[in-house]
């Protein structure tokens, strides 16, 4: 299978496990100004799916997991089997796996099952909001004044320094649950 085939099949495997039909999910998430891009997204658990389908590389896996680790609550790799062997020596502990099947409709094989992270950095973490989302908690917090103008990562930067860890995952979360929200309700509509 195909990237954009995993993804739906994956998609639709995960939201059959949740309680609600609608479960938000995001594709192509982007951290630090896009230098970074989550495959796919659950955002109410904050769990990132990497994907690897047979005619990827894994030359850019540990850059990339390294990146996820400071971001996301759960990160899974979805790999083709022929990655299996390769891919388990490079993967924190904390990390699932899953195998992608060989056709259509076969339900993905689960090695691992993702533990909580334990190592987000708020720096890496706010790089998640877009420019609006970010001026908006600014905006809450009561402090826009000469933000406006101001680049995107130094209004993440702000964002970062204000909002305790906590707080900030909440936050980036909520606003990641609204930018799914409309793909979300689209989706239940035309089904």
């Amino acid at each position: 299978m195909r990237e954009a085939e995993i993804k739906l099949a994956l998609t639709h495997q995960l939201a059959i496990g949740t309680s609600t039909s609608s479960s938000p999910f995001l594709e192509e998430v982007e951290l630090n100004g896009g230098e970074i891009r989550a495959d796919l997204v659950h955002v109410i658990d904050m769990h990132c799916y990497e994907i690897k389908s047979a005619s990827d590389s894994l030359a850019r896996l540990v850059g990339q997991g390294s990146r996820y680790a400071r971001a996301f609550d759960q990160v899974t790799l979805v790999t083709a089997e022929c990655h299996l062997k390769k891919a388990i020596p490079m993967l924190p502990p904390w990390w699932g796996i899953m195998v992608v099947p060989n056709e259509a409709g076969q339900a993905f094989k689960q090695v691992r099952k993702a533990k909580l992270n334990k190592r987000h950095e708020p720096e890496v973490l706010v790089t998640l909001l877009k420019r609006e989302e970010a001026l908006q908690i600014l905006e809450e917090q009561g402090i826009t004044r000469g933000f406006k103008s101001k680049s995107l990562y130094v209004i993440q930067a702000k964002i970062a320094e204000l909002l305790p860890l906590e707080e900030l995952k909440a936050t980036v979360r909520q606003h990641l649950i609204n930018r799914a929200r409309p793909r979300a309700q689209y989706c239940s509509l035309s089904t």
